[in-house]
């Protein structure tokens, strides 16, 4: 039903270790000879072999009456059921473990193939096995020592309680080295299956039953309303729960110690809790708080804690017999004897009046006694806590019988250590001399007096003073060689054995170097990594120079420890120190010196940049002056075009003059320039001065080069990059006649074309970006702008549809006088013009036939476009725009409604619009009408127009005077109307009466293809004519004998106006 390792330290790495388990006496019995403990992770300990000491029956002890059962373990005289349970021990002989627990620690475990079968919130119990481990871990201790107890369970478990009744345990898990526990729910273990212990993998976890987990194995209010799950105190170990439903529920719980904040131990305790339906009525025993209410108390060492615990229940047996009562207390400090105060694990122990366990009728009590002391508050390292919480855990149960109540009441002592003073941090440490450090601190405050001593110590050194004066706030080390990590320590507290540490810090040791000649090398330490936020973000840099004279030289960043400086004074003794800047107050090194001479020059002159003045063709020089104060002045070289070769241009003196100007003769090309600085020691190889190299990154001009090309006016700029830093774009900069300079463009190469006007003079400059605010200009290059000639004129003179409506004309004219090799037509199309006809080498005037055309149902816009004599795609000319005419006609009114779209582009306006129409013949038009040209649509009356159905109509654009004194027009295309025939046929005719022939009358129409036939009933033609003026006269073909009196067929046919056959039929009756 569960069980538990745990282990006990005895010194010089010998262990004693203790299996527990618990066994179900409804079940088989078990070996009572030993057991094997299963090691891992350990380099030659495979396992430990635990003999069998014990069985205890730790069933509930009740009193038996008549009629009522008692449940124990005690066969055959006993009466076995629920809650029937023995507590068997396994205990080892002393065992020695070499060695240093690994990361994961040493494991030990204790594993079984079965678990019980009724176990409610496991899946399939019967199909798992059962692991019980415990963990040592490596808190630095050393090789082949014990140096730690794991935690201690001092309570039974109570297994069996009623259904919907609070339930209350408390295993009084405790750690003998007073280390922290941290107590929690954890997850039950498969056996190992004869494998390996893996973490995480073998063994592995058994599965709970949907609802439950490993961290709420009790039913919850969703499983059964009125439930409360379990819930564990993670400090005291205290479990409870409420089950409104019955079953056996696995519960586990792992305890792991902690020590300096690493953790040192871990063991586990799992059980099996039985809710059962009881029988009966009996509550469980009340226990009275005895601290004001609290089960929790706080007192000082040397404090004296006395209470008095009383438990109530004033109900009866089945029989009627007073119930009675037990307490059983349990703690860390109680003795072997619980009611007298020696023989515990740290006396003085803590007693109770009587021994247990302490039974009364109604109700028990016992009281409490416990002198605290200071030995109290000591660890396994002999540290002296600021409190220790001890628990104290209190069994109290009746006698019912079969199932008794039972509850577990925890009292908490913490026990405080009166007076503990923190130690001061050290705010600053502050050398002097050359290898004295003052340490200082903010002095601490005493109010119980319980102040002894403060302790300066080094972590390298150990204890370098005791300060007994309480008001002391510094201390100097003297004679210090080296950087040493400090800290302060402060003795308080109970009986002065508690210490606190400040944090450590370090002194700023500076150590100098002069090895290199002429350049000072210094590296020291930083007092923390990383820096305190009280610290500054740089350490600065201190130079003695003159004697008495000290100046802060530079800074650097407090993650850098090393500087160099290049001694720039001819010979002298230096010193040297290093501070921080810090709150309250500031750390500094100790002063280090030597005598350095400057046998370095000055710092390489760095170019700012070379540039050519605009204005004055003047090439600039200029340079970043270097720090050396000895600096005496400057040396500017020029790079030989021809050669290659430096050529010293000139010297310039003092420091800061750092600019240098003169007109460079040379004008074919870029120039390049370096500098070198020199100063006023004398150099060791005997030369007067100390001479910089030269700057090795040369810095080359700008020179600007232009390509015109007479056809199009393009002017090709070109030009080198810039020598000397990258570039982020050039500028092109332009200037014309008397203008100003302008910015043309800017562009990331080393290139640019523009187009230029004619016959204008240009000036052009280049500007290089750094991208900083330096700029570098070229030299100016100026030119003037010279193209070939255009047309003075290109002109579309019209655009008309031909008199066949069969193609397009297109005339254009340009200017002759200078040389055009091609023109092209284009024509548009959906927005685009496109080129349909190219001509080379054309005349002017030219004639364009555009026959790819549908002039009916299109306007069509073309344009020419003529290239130069360099090949060059010239301007456009205007656009001529064909007419497109549309016609309808209202065959009821007879009236022609005529639409067309205007014509565009003449040189001169459109004059107006001339109308012509056409009857029967296409090709002979007659004037109708001349219209305003905003005009552009028309009615034509045709009523009294006599046509054989077909009127078609032309539009003519014309031009107003233009320019060139030649106005012209446009046509639009022909456009044809139908007039639909009219007919008028007889249903009858009477030969002898007034309508005496039968005779179509029709209007609009060709007489020429009409014809008229007469059919008789049997389809028999009677009569047959194509003469539109003769009519039947009721005789077979007019001239024989008379038809007779019936309805005949007849048949109509013509053509109308467009040529199109027109057929009718119908019935007319011969009357006689």
């Amino acid at each position: 039903m569960g069980g538990s390792i745990s282990y006990e330290c005895l010194g010089n790495g010998d262990y004693v270790f203790q299996l527990v388990f618990y066994r179900d006496c409804n079940g088989a019995q078990v070996n009572t000879n030993s057991q094997t403990i299963r090691v891992w992770n350990h380099t030659s300990l495979t396992s430990i072999t635990v003999p069998y000491v014990s069985t205890e029956d730790i069933s509930p002890q009740g009193m038996q009456v008549a009629g009522v059962q008692c449940f124990n373990c005690t066969s055959p005289n006993g009466n076995i059921g629920i809650g029937s349970i023995e507590r068997i021990t396994y205990r080892s002989n002393p065992v020695n473990i070499s060695g240093i627990p690994p990361a994961q620690g040493w494991v030990f475990t204790f594993d079984d193939f079965s678990r019980n079968g009724n176990i409610t919130n496991l899946q399939n119990p019967l199909n798992y096995g059962i692991t019980l481990t415990a963990k040592i871990f490596n808190v630095n201790a050393a090789n082949n020592t014990c140096h730690d107890n794991s935690p201690q369970f001092l309570q039974n478990p109570h297994f069996v309680s009623c259904v919907g009744k609070p339930f209350k345990l408390n295993l009084n898990p405790v750690d003998p080295d007073l280390d922290s526990m941290s107590i929690s729910f954890d997850q039950p273990l498969n056996n190992l299956n004869n494998a390996p212990y893996s973490e995480g993998v073998n063994p592995s976890a058994v599965p709970f039953v949907a609802g439950f987990s490993a961290t709420s194995p009790t039913p919850s209010v969703t499983m059964a309303p009125g439930s409360q799950s379990a819930q564990i105190n993670p400090v005291s170990g205290e479990i409870t729960f409420l089950s409104t439903i019955s079953g056996n529920f696995n519960v586990k719980i792992k305890v792991t110690s902690f020590r300096g904040g690493q953790r040192i131990s871990e063991v586990v305790h799992e059980m099996q809790l039985v809710v059962t339906t009881c029988t009966g009525t009996n509550n469980p025993p009340v226990v009275t708080p005895p601290f004001s209410g609290s089960f929790e108390t706080t007192v000082m060492a040397g404090d004296l804690v006395n209470f008095n615990l009383q438990s109530t229940d004033v109900e009866m047996l089945q029989d009627g017999t007073p119930q009675t009562n037990s307490i059983l207390p349990t703690g860390l400090l109680f003795g072997p004897n619980p009611t007298v105060n020696t023989g515990c694990l740290i006396p003085p122990c803590p007693t109770v009046s009587a021994p247990p366990p302490i039974t009364g009728t109604h109700g028990a009590n016992t009281t409490f006694n416990w002198q605290t002391a200071c030995a109290h508050l000591v660890d396994a390292n002999g540290n002296e806590l600021d409190m220790v919480p001890y628990q104290f855990v209190f069994r109290v149960q009746d006698n019912y019988c079969p199932i008794p109540e039972v509850i577990y009441e925890t009292v908490t002592i913490n026990v405080v250590n009166p007076g503990v003073i923190q130690a001061p941090d050290i705010t600053c440490i502050q050398g002097s001399g050359t290898g004295d450090f003052t340490i200082n601190w903010t002095p601490v405050a005493d109010p119980n007096g319980t102040f002894i001593e403060y302790q300066v110590h080094t972590v390298q050194n150990g204890l370098i003073a005791s300060i007994p004066a309480i008001g002391t706030t510094s201390y100097t080390h003297t004679g210090v060689t080296t950087d040493l990590d400090y800290f302060i320590r402060v003795v308080s507290g109970c009986n002065g054995l508690a210490v606190r540490n400040s944090d450590t810090v370090s002194n700023i040791y500076l150590n100098l170097s002069n090895l290199n000649p002429g350049i000072a090398v210094l590296d020291w330490n930083a007092p923390t990594t990383p820096a305190q936020p009280s610290m500054g973000s740089y350490f600065y840099i201190h130079r003695e120079y003159p004697a008495g004279v000290w100046t802060i030289i530079d800074s650097v960043p407090y993650n850098t420890t090393y500087y160099e400086q290049v001694i720039d004074i001819c010979n002298a003794f230096l010193n040297y120190q290093v501070s921080l800047n810090n709150t309250p107050c500031n750390y500094t090194s100790q002063l280090n010196g030597a005598v350095f001479t400057d046998q370095t020059p000055p710092d390489i002159p760095v170019i700012v940049n070379v540039t050519i003045d605009t204005l004055t063709n003047e090439t600039s020089i200029t340079w970043n002056q270097v720090p050396q104060p000895d600096t005496y002045g400057y040396i500017v070289y020029m790079q030989d075009p021809q050669t290659g070769f430096l050529i010293e241009l000139d010297t310039i003196y003092g420091q800061s003059n750092t600019t240098y100007t003169y007109l460079e003769p040379y004008m074919d090309g870029s120039v390049t320039y370096t500098v070198a600085a020199f100063d006023s020691c004398p150099s060791p190889t005997g030369a007067p001065f100390n001479l910089s190299a030269r700057d090795p990154n040369f810095h080359t001009t700008i020179f600007l080069e232009s390509q015109l090309s007479v056809c199009d006016g393009n002017v090709q700029l070109s030009w080198n990059p810039y020598g000397g830093w990258a570039t982020t774009s050039y500028d092109i900069f332009v200037k014309t006649g008397t203008s100003g300079w302008q910015l043309l463009q800017s562009t990331g190469g080393t290139s640019y074309s523009f187009i230029g006007n004619d016959l204008q003079n240009y000036m052009v400059a280049i500007r290089a970006n750094k991208g900083d605010g330096i700029v570098s200009f070229s030299n100016v290059d100026s030119f003037i702008v010279r193209r070939t000639l255009q047309p003075a004129f290109s002109y579309v003179r019209f655009a008309t549809v031909q008199s066949d409506d069969q193609a397009v004309q297109v005339e254009y004219i340009y200017d002759m006088t200078v040389s055009v090799t091609k023109i092209a037509l284009q024509r548009l199309k959906n927005g685009v013009f496109e080129t349909i006809e190219e001509v080379v080498s054309p005349t002017s005037p030219h004639l364009f036939v555009d026959e790819n055309v549908y002039v009916d149902d299109l306007s069509y816009t073309y344009r020419v476009i003529y290239y130069d004599s360099c090949g060059n795609e010239g301007t456009t000319s205007n656009i001529g725009k064909t007419i497109l005419l549309t016609t309808q006609i209202d065959n009821t009114e007879l009236i022609s409604y005529l639409n067309w779209t205007p014509y565009t582009q003449f040189n001169g306006s459109v004059l107006g619009y001339n109308l012509y129409r056409s009857i029967d013949d296409m090709n002979n038009f007659t004037y109708i009408t001349t219209l305003a040209p905003d005009i552009l649509s028309y009615e034509d009356n045709v009523y009294d127009v006599l046509t054989e159905g077909k009127i078609c109509y032309r539009v003519e654009a014309l031009e107003a005077p233009n320019i060139f004194n030649n106005p012209l027009s446009s046509y639009s295309n022909t456009s044809c109307v139908l007039v639909e025939p009219l007919i008028y046929i007889p249903n009858a005719f009477y030969p002898a009466g007034i309508n005496s022939i039968f005779i179509p009358v029709l209007r609009n129409y060709d007489v020429a293809s009409y014809r008229m036939t007469v059919f008789d009933r049997w389809g028999e033609v009677v009569f047959q004519t194509s003469n539109p003026l003769e009519g039947w006269n009721g005789r077979i073909g007019n001239v024989g004998a008379e038809a007779e009196t019936a309805t005949y067929v007849y048949m109509v046919e013509f053509n109308n106006g467009f040529g199109e056959q027109v057929r009718t039929r119908g019935h007319v009756t011969l009357l006689r």
